[in-house]
């Protein structure tokens, strides 16, 4: 009898025991000490539910394009740095589960054999350079994206104001605040499509459209976010209603099921991001664990949009979604 493959919770059930035995403690997800725009995030997502159609039934397509890559579905990897208990070859093995499942991958800190190899094999890439002081870094980065191969290239503005923990070495000396006219002249001059990552009001999405960029992350930066920022759920809405229409909108933070897509598409997402699930899959099994995990979100995502009757991606409106009140116990 053929083995049925882990669900979703046991995907990152066992990659949290495979890190115990490493002497390893992951708190999230689903535990939710991690801030409260993100507990938020997920109050106000467990107060969305769907309105179905049972009576029309449809067989949904969850395929999309981005940056002129076609993918199997509208689930990226928020942009990932290695990780301590990660080998050398740890962000190639997720991009490789992320290149046979069809989804895009996003790159944070990192040298550039491992965005090389993530590449050579296949993955779309894309590469999120860091607001260093350095304009000169900036541009450094931002050539290498687009010498080796990348479908995109962006920056996340808020990673300057980030928590710092424990005996984590300040981020002053290398990272800061960017100004307007910096991201205007780094997008006027790369050839790639630019992502600005850290939206969250109307203001700085409609600056980030003014200045060039191709798309945005609607994103609070999940547990290292300063505390009480606006959740990007409860931000996305605004955001899309303002811009939807001019830039292609992304949005990651706390997301963890197929589910969760459909509502963060439903309020004018293109794409949803997941970092901490990725990271859990692979020490659950490698590779292998983050592909599945990426296809059971898939199905699970593919399962609710025939039963609210949506074809394709293009029919997810917010009419699917029935808003309850907030139980904030």
């Amino acid at each position: 009898m053929k083995k049925k493959p882990l669900s979703i919770s046991q995907i990152c059930e066992k990659g949290k025991k495979n890190l115990k035995k490493l002497g390893w403690k992951w708190r999230y997800p689903p535990d939710s000490n991690i801030g409260a725009s993100v507990r938020i995030n997920r109050k106000y997502l467990g107060s969305l539910f769907f309105e179905p159609k049972f009576l029309d039934p449809v067989e949904a397509d969850t395929s999309c394009t981005f940056f002129g890559v076609s993918l199997k579905t509208p689930m990226f990897c928020s942009p990932i740095s290695q990780v301590d208990f990660m080998s050398v070859d740890g962000l190639v093995e997720i991009a490789k589960g992320f290149k046979n499942a069809g989804a895009l991958m996003m790159l944070g800190i990192g040298g550039s054999s491992e965005l090389q190899r993530s590449i050579d094999i296949g993955a779309p890439v894309v590469k999120i350079v860091k607001p260093y002081r350095s304009t000169e870094m900036i541009y450094k980065k931002v050539r290498e994206a687009e010498e080796r191969g990348c479908v995109a290239v962006g920056m996340d503005i808020d990673y300057f104001y980030g928590r710092l923990e424990g005996d984590q070495v300040s981020r002053d000396e290398l990272f800061g605040p960017q100004s307007s006219e910096v991201l205007k002249e780094v997008i006027s001059q790369t050839k790639l499509p630019f992502i600005i990552k850290g939206i969250l009001s109307i203001g700085d999405a409609e600056r980030a459209v003014a200045l060039g960029a191709s798309a945005i992350i609607v994103s609070n930066h999940g547990s290292s976010a300063v505390d009480f920022t606006v959740p990007s759920m409860v931000a996305l809405p605004k955001v899309a209603d303002s811009v939807g229409d001019k830039s292609t909108l992304f949005i990651d933070t706390g997301f963890k099921t197929g589910n969760d897509i459909l509502k963060a598409l439903a309020f004018g997402a293109k794409a949803v991001g997941f970092a901490s699930s990725i990271i859990l899959a692979f020490a659950a099994d490698g590779s292998m664990g983050v592909e599945l995990l990426i296809n059971q979100i898939t199905a699970e995502l593919r399962r609710t949009m025939a039963a609210v009757g949506c074809a394709n991606l293009g029919a997810v409106k917010r009419s699917i979604i029935s808003e309850m009140p907030i139980i904030w116990e």
